[in-house]
């Protein structure tokens, strides 16, 4: 039997290993600081800009995707230039090395 804890953002039941929510996506990795703001290697459109903020704030990555898109529709360009600045200020984690431990393919359903 699989060994499985509840996602804290739909409360489905994952796998423990997993790193992201099979069911709403998110992830599932807990940050090492409060004050650590990284972009994310493993829940990135472009960038990874978004999976960080999610991640940092514990919300669904859509969520802050929506928000962005949002600011970029109403407020004439902002989101894009505000996505930019956060791309070249915040560093990519250090996690991109545990996601393919010995050399194994992650790219399979989680």
């Amino acid at each position: 039997m699989v060994d499985s804890r509840r996602c804290p953002y739909c409360a489905e039941e994952v796998r423990r290993e997993a790193i992201k929510c099979k069911h709403c996506g998110s992830s599932l990795r807990a940050r090492r600081s409060v004050s650590d703001w990284h972009r994310t290697a493993d829940d990135k459109m472009i960038a990874g800009v978004c999976g960080g903020i999610a991640l940092q704030f514990g919300v669904p990555t859509a969520i802050v995707r929506l928000g962005f898109v949002l600011m970029t529709v109403l407020q004439f360009g902002l989101g894009i230039l505000v996505y930019g600045v956060l791309w070249i200020v915040m560093p990519m984690d250090e996690w991109e090395s545990e996601l393919e431990p010995h050399g194994e393919d992650t790219t399979q359903e989680l």
